[in-house]
Order: C-alpha cells, then sequence, then structure tokens
C-alpha cells in the first residue's frame, strides 16, 4: 500500500469512491474533524466493503498550539487538553498518562496501527524536541506491556526549518533509530502559508535523507502524512506510503489551519493535476494550454481525464470541484505506480522526469502560469534529488 487518503472536514463519500477507483489503499482519519461514533461507522464500513489500511492521526499535538483550532478535539479525546505548555511535559508520570490516554483510545478502534502521541519540534535541539522524545519513549513503553497490541507507529511532526541542519539531523536519526517499534508517521509543517509545491533545497535533500536512513536503511515503516506531489520523492527515497486529502488545506501541513482565524475565505478555484507537470494548476491554465494546442502534452493519462477530453474545451467541462478531487489522487497513483521500490532504481528515473517535466514547461512560454503553479518547484526538486544522491550514496 502506498497512497493513503488524509481524512478531513466533510468526508462525504470521497473516501469510499477513492477506495472503489482503487486509486487510494489506505486513510489516515484525523481527530479534529470526527466524533468518535462517526469515525467508528466509518472504520466499521470500510472494514466491510475495502481492503484498505486505517490509520489515526491523535492529533495531540494541536494541544500546543495557541490558540487551537481543535473542533472536535476537547469534548470527545479524553487524551487531549488545550493550552498544554512544557510543564506540562515534565514528570514521568504525565508522559506514561498521555501515551496510555491515546494508545488506549485507539485500541478500541480497531486500526491497523496505532500511532503515537507528539508534539510540534521546530529544532532538533529545541526543549520540544526533547520533549517529543520522551514522550516517545513513554509511549513505547506502555506498547511494551498491552497483550498483542497492534504495531506502533511513532509520530514525528517536525518543522521544516529543523532540516536547515544536516548535523542536527544525523544527532536526531541517532537517537530514533534506537526504539524497536514497527515505524514512523512523518509530518512537516511546512513554512509557505499557500498551497504549493516549492521546497527549498537544503532543506528537501536533508528530508530525504531522513526517510532514506529510516526506511532504507533501518528497516522502518515510514508513513508521510500530508505529502502531496512531493510524497512521490519521499517513496523513491523509500517511504512505504504518503498520504494527501481532498482539499488543499489537507494536502500539505500548516500550522495555520490549526489556529483559530476569523471565518471566511474564498471559495477554491477549480484545479487540474498534471502528472506530467508534477504540478496542481489551474483549470483556467489548462484552458490556455488547450488553446495553444497542447492539452495532451500535460493530461495525467487517468480515467477522469475523459471528463476533459469529452468536451469541447476544459472550461467547457463538467469539472467540478469532487471531480478535480478524485483525479488528484488518481494522478498521484499513477505517478506512484511508475515507482519500483528501489531507490538506487528510483531515484534517478525521477530524475529524468523532473527534467522532461522542466522541459514540457520550457515549451508552454504562451500559458501564464501563477507563481506557484509555474515550474520553480522542478528545479528545486531536481537539486534536491542530486544532494540527496551525494548524501546517502545512490
Amino acid at each position: 500500500m502506498s497512497l493513503f487518503i488524509q481524512h478531513g472536514h466533510g468526508k462525504g463519500n470521497k473516501i469510499t469512491e477513492a477506495l472503489s477507483a482503487g486509486s487510494v489503499n489506505g486513510v489516515v482519519f484525523s481527530a479534529r474533524n470526527e466524533k468518535p461514533e462517526s469515525l467508528d461507522s466509518c472504520i466499521a464500513e470500510l472494514r466491510a466493503t475495502a481492503d484498505c489500511e486505517l490509520l489515526f492521526d491523535p492529533q495531540f499535538y494541536v494541544s500546543t498550539l495557541v490558540p487551537p483550532n481543535d473542533r472536535y478535539l476537547p469534548e470527545y479525546y479524553p487524551y487531549y487538553q488545550a493550552g498544554r505548555t512544557a510543564a506540562d511535559f515534565i514528570g514521568a508520570s504525565k508522559l506514561q498518562r498521555y501515551a496510555k490516554l491515546t494508545l488506549d483510545f485507539e485500541l478500541d478502534r480497531g486500526l491497523d496501527r496505532l500511532i503515537s502521541p507528539t508534539v510540534l519540534v521546530n529544532g532538533f535541539s529545541d526543549r520540544w524536541s526533547q520533549v517529543a522524545l520522551t514522550l516517545a519513549d513513554a509511549t513505547v513503553e506502555y506498547h511494551a506491556s498491552l497483550n498483542r497490541p497492534p504495531p506502533l507507529l511513532l509520530s514525528l511532526v517536525l518543522s521544516e526549518g529543523a532540516f536547515d541542519s544536516k548535523d542536527e539531523l544525523d544527532g536526531f536519526l541517532d537517537t530514533i533509530t534506537t526504539w524497536d517499534v514497527d515505524g514512523f508517521y512523518l509530518i512537516v509543517a511546512r513554512d509557505e502559508p499557500t498551497y504549493a509545491q516549492q521546497f527549498d533545497e537544503a532543506r528537501l535533500a536533508h528530508l530525504l535523507y531522513l526517510v532514506h536512513v529510516l526506511a532504507d536503511r533501518n528497516g522502518f515503516r515510514l508513513v508521510c502524512g500530508y505529502s502531496d506531489f512531493a510524497g512521490i520523492l519521499l517513496r523513491a527515497a523509500g517511504a512505504a506510503a504518503f498520504a494527501t486529502g481532498w482539499a488543499q488545506s489537507a494536502r500539505q501541513f500548516h500550522v495555520q489551519r490549526f489556529l483559530k482565524r476569523p471565518s471566511g475565505g474564498r471559495p477554491s478555484r477549480l484545479r487540474y493535476s498534471s502528472a506530467p507537470l508534477f504540478n496542481s494548476i489551474m483549470l483556467s491554465e489548462l484552458q490556455s494550454i488547450h488553446e495553444i494546442g497542447r492539452l495532451n502534452a500535460v493530461l495525467s493519462g487517468v480515467p477522469l481525464d475523459e471528463v476533459i477530453t469529452r468536451a469541447s474545451a476544459p472550461e467547457a467541462s463538467d469539472w467540478n470541484l469532487s471531480v478535480s478531487e478524485q483525479h488528484h489522487w488518481q494522478t498521484l497513483c499513477r505517478l506512484d505506480g511508475a515507482l519500483s521500490g528501489r531507490p538506487r532504481t528510483d531515484i534517478p528515473a525521477l530524475y529524468e522526469r523532473l527534467r522532461e517535466a522542466f522541459g514540457l514547461y520550457t515549451s508552454l512560454p504562451a500559458v501564464p502560469f501563477e507563481r506557484f503553479t509555474g515550474s520553480d518547484h522542478l528545479r528545486e526538486w531536481g537539486r534536491a534529488l542530486r544532494s540527496f544522491k551525494d548524501l546517502a550514496g545512490i
């Protein structure tokens, strides 16, 4: 299994539709968006109708954010309490209690693997890094005391800026690779608050190195949450699975999404996820590509492309938000399907595909791509892959 749905608000029939289409093969449920009884009903339905891996992100990390946008967490989840500070993590008994409450809640859900509680880490040498490590230790200890529990994934929620220092990253890896667990559930909190594929090349290279060391060198199962298109790079480096949501706010992890803010905002604009471009572009940009006779060059080659191709033009089609969401998973599934699961093979092949994507962008000079739908990310990804190859010795 390799592509999971990152669960969010307003699931409707999105999950069952994607599983039925074969676009995804797992779900990472999020606590803040479902009441427990609704969560249980959905899990029971999926167990009866689909062959998929079901995980649950307890979102314990929201408890340290101020002011939190925690929705159902305070009222329905016994391990959660808003407004926790560093003082709330002093003392072994507190940490043991957090671990017990979180895992006990998950044990009652019939999940395939358990995910540990954790906190957001901004840097590997800051105080929250130590909190995350000691909380993980307490969780490993409690999990070991249980009678035949599901395998444990230790949760890591790491700020993008934490990947600035290779030396600090190596020290962190030296610590976490000593744990006797099934694997890790990894989230990277992105700096850019807008949905975009750009990623600082040095940080991305270090992230790929972390994935490779954990998954390929040490044999841990690594599930990368909120990964979107960059999840293809993480899979090429060795990750077992990656997840992305239906809404843009659940495709990547931004701390702002978990903070209270004024209601309102503009509705999402229609997008098209292009496998050849490794990007989610605007439908209006797809229309411009059609008008210069290059539509076929950017189509993803997935079943829902038919909604576009059977119409006279992209903007004249029946393309809507629901179709776009399902198409996004189909596109990522196709990109993932081209990987072999062997980093030494996948990294060079992916690098060549990125070069082809950049060349395709270059051949479309008349298309007015916006700031975050252009080719900038491909330069960053390509340089990151080259740096990662040197770091990993591939």
